[in-house]
C-alpha cells in the first residue's frame, strides 16, 4: 500500500509527465507541499484518537475463515467494551485536505459526486468479523473519478478541477458510506478496538483519495 501511489506515478512517465507536473496540475500543490503532507499523513497514521466506546456482547463464530485458497484462524473474542477511534493520518488529515479543496469547488457537482460515492461504497461495504468494514479497493476511486467526470460535464464547469473533485468526493464518500453509514455494523465486527481510517498506514479513506487523484490527473493530462 505504501508503494502503490509511487507505482501509479511511475505510469505517468509513459505520458511524458513528471511527478511535479502531475501534482501541480492536479491539486495545485507544489512538490514540497505534497511531500510534507504525505509525510505528515504517514506520521499521523500511528495516532488514534478515541471518540466513544460501547459494550459488545460475545458471540459464536467459526474458528477459521477462508481467504485466497487458505484458511486462517480467527482470534478468540469474548464480550467486552469496544473502543471506537479516528486515525489522524488515515481519516482526519485527508478529511481536512478535502475540506480545503472543497472550498474552491462547485458545490452542486461536489455534493452530487459525494452522494454517488457514498451510496456506492455503502452498497459494496461489508462488516468482516475481527477485521472491520471492508470495501473492494478500486471501487471507491473509480466511483469518485467517474462521478466527478459526469457531474462536472453536466455542470459545465470544465475538467480543470477534476482531480481535486475526485479526491474530495472520494474521501468524503468513503468516510460516509463505509464508516458513518456502517456505524451500526461495528457491533458485528467483534473487536475491542475499531479505528476509522486506521486499518494499516493507508486505510480505504486515504487510499481512495490518492488513487482517485492520480487517475483523474492522468485523464486530464492525456
Amino acid at each position: 500500500m505504501l508503494l502503490l501511489p509511487f507505482i501509479l506515478l511511475a505510469c505517468v512517465a509513459l505520458l511524458s509527465l513528471t511527478a511535479a507536473d502531475l501534482v501541480g496540475r492536479a491539486l495545485g500543490l507544489s512538490p514540497l507541499e505534497a511531500l510534507l503532507i504525505y509525510m505528515a499523513i504517514l506520521l499521523g497514521s500511528v495516532v488514534n484518537i478515541p471518540i466513544y466506546e460501547f459494550k459488545s456482547p460475545g458471540s459464536a463464530r467459526p474458528p477459521t475463515v477462508p481467504y485466497l485458497g487458505s484458511r486462517y484462524r480467527l482470534p478468540v473474542w469474548q464480550g467486552h467494551r469496544t473502543i471506537v477511534a479516528v486515525n489522524l493520518g488515515g481519516c482526519i488529515m485527508p478529511a481536512a485536505l478535502s475540506v480545503y479543496f472543497a472550498l474552491n469547488l462547485p458545490f452542486t457537482p461536489l455534493l452530487l459526486t459525494t452522494l454517488i460515492v457514498a451510496l456506492g461504497v455503502f452498497y459494496f461495504a461489508r462488516p468482516v468479523r475481527s477485521v472491520g468494514i471492508m470495501v473492494p479497493m478500486f471501487i471507491p476511486p473509480l466511483l469518485a473519478v467517474g462521478a466527478s467526470l459526469t457531474s462536472l460535464y453536466i455542470d459545465g464547469s470544465g475538467f480543470a478541477s477534476l482531480a481535486r473533485m475526485a479526491f474530495a468526493s472520494g474521501v468524503f464518500g468513503t468516510l460516509i458510506g463505509a464508516d458513518i453509514m456502517h456505524l451500526g455494523s461495528i457491533r458485528k465486527v467483534g473487536s475491542d478496538f475499531v479505528s476509522i481510517g486506521g486499518a494499516g498506514t493507508f486505510d480505504g479513506i486515504l487510499l481512495t483519495g490518492v488513487i482517485a487523484t492520480i487517475l483523474a490527473a492522468i485523464l486530464t493530462s492525456v
